[in-house]
């Protein structure tokens, strides 16, 4: 069987080459549609993780712990205090009758009910110094709190630039960031690339950019890939600009530095603030609470303190005068829990869809792109038949089978699409390349998706050379001789 087979690819390339033009026509064809389902597959794949990757770095899956609290609205802690009653106890009538200088409120409900709720979130509670966020916090975040998958502590300060260096700006916005953070945060590079997580971890001298940063610092308006960035005596090289969300308004330009290089830019030991993220939107407001409690166990906070940190999603996020209260936080999170995870994951599924529908019109337009290669095959294998019906008919005269010469043909076809196959595979990785390093999009690819298109190759040559081969197999052999 395998000298049968190893004959008929050998007559299937000798039988191509013997037409060369019309062969390599069809493996162009067979090339650009296996191409098309390489670079379709990838933009798709990688249109997909990039939505996702956003849809994890802008959810509610992420929980940010700041040093210090602010003062409770509406709670009297040694300021002013809000003396009103209300309308209701106030009324058009007034709040009591006059009894002598003073005035009798203790028969009106409504103005007793008021100082009641008052007096009851009167606290005793006091505020302590914050206490500075540093490795301890790092370390409980990373180990001791539930459904948690990632930490990164970060600083950010004003630092000046060399004077002597020639740029337009003499003072950069520095901001330190971990090894988790940029796929925490969603960054994508606009040019260059990430430095490693070894790099980062190591304070590696290598800066990155926000977009509007080069035409702030450089006014010649060239890529900054590679230039040198002098700050307070340390060479920082550019090596990459992300697409970090920053304020275009901002007069002093953002440069991202790994976060030890950053605390000794800025002389810091302790970060300024702590970011983590949670396995999924359904666990963040329980993550929240379970991150208070258990910071307030490590700063030894009594049980009549408030809070000496801030905890930040996106449940408390509208409440940004109201501090830390844990009350208030339980309460917040009680009542928007389900309507955050309801509604994120809405969005996010909408999302996934769409990307998902964008995959599937590609892969149309490529199965066309495909189905014309295969097309293509079927031609030239009808031609080939055409063209070679004596020879045919003389194997049949000298005993093959109509089986045989069906396998020959089909043999013939499916090389050739195989052939085609390959060219494409490399066209395709190609195409992947200049779309995300000259476009800038994003691609994925995997070895499943190389070998599926190999293998679509393959069937195409199977399923558009049956037909040549069956109509070469069914010819009579006393007529394929007669043929000139």
């Amino acid at each position: 069987m395998r000298g049968i087979m190893g004959t008929n690819l050998r007559m299937a390339m000798r039988a191509l080459t013997q037409n060369k033009m019309q062969a390599l026509l069809t493996l162009l064809g067979m090339s650009v549609g296996v191409a098309m389902v390489v670079i379709v597959s990838g933009l798709g794949r990688g249109a997909q993780l990039r939505i996702e990757s956003q849809i994890e770095a802008s959810g509610p899956t992420r929980i940010t712990i700041k040093s210090g609290n602010l003062t409770p609205a509406g709670i009297n802690t040694g300021g002013r205090q809000d003396t009103s009653f209300g309308e209701e106890a106030e009324g058009a009538v007034g709040i009591g009758p006059l009894v002598g200088d003073q005035v009798d409120v203790s028969q009106n409900e409504a103005v007793m009910d008021a100082r009641r709720r008052m007096e009851a979130v009167r606290p005793t509670r006091h505020l302590n110094p914050p206490t500075p966020l540093g490795a301890a916090e790092i370390e409980l975040l990373s180990h001791d709190v539930e459904h948690v998958i990632a930490v990164a502590g970060s600083v950010t300060g004003n630092a000046s630039v060399d004077p002597d260096a020639g740029l337009r700006m003499r003072v950069v916005r520095v901001q330190g960031y971990a090894p988790a953070w940029p796929e925490m945060d969603g960054w994508d590079t606009l040019e260059g690339e990430l430095p490693d997580g070894a790099s980062i971890s190591a304070g590696a001298p290598e800066v990155l950019l926000g977009p509007g940063a080069a035409a702030k610092l450089w006014p010649d308006g060239g890529s900054p890939i590679g230039r040198i960035l002098p700050v307070k005596g340390e060479q920082l090289r550019v090596v990459g600009v992300i697409d970090a969300k920053e304020d275009d308004k901002a007069i002093i330009p953002s440069v991202y530095v790994p976060l030890s290089l950053a605390q000794t830019l800025l002389e810091r030991d302790n970060y300024d603030s702590i970011t983590v993220r949670t396995s999924s939107v359904a666990v963040t407001s329980a993550a929240a609470e379970e991150i208070g409690e258990k910071l307030r166990v490590l700063h030894q906070l009594p049980d009549d303190t408030f809070d000496d940190f801030r905890i930040e999603s996106q449940s408390v996020s509208a409440l940004p005068s109201m501090g830390s209260n844990p009350g208030l936080v339980r309460a917040v999170h009680a009542n928007t829990l389900e309507l955050e995870k309801q509604s994120w994951e809405e969005m996010a599924k909408s999302l996934r869809q769409a990307g998902r529908t964008f995959t599937l019109l590609l892969a149309g337009a490529a199965a066309v792109s495909l189905a014309v290669g295969g097309v293509g095959v079927m031609n030239i294998m009808l031609v080939s038949v055409a063209a070679r019906t004596r020879e045919i008919g003389l194997r049949m005269a000298l005993g093959a089978r109509a089986n045989d010469v069906m396998i020959q043909f089909l043999v013939e076809a499916v090389t050739l699409a195989v052939l085609g196959g390959l060219f494409g595979l490399m066209l395709g990785g190609i195409g992947l390349m200049i779309t995300e390093y000259g476009l800038h999009w994003a691609t994925a690819v995997s070895p499943w998706m190389l070998l599926l298109a190999f293998a679509m190759a393959a069937i195409t040559g199977v399923v558009f050379g049956i037909a040549p081969a069956r109509r070469a197999a069914l010819l009579d052999p006393v007529v394929a001789l007669r043929a000139e």
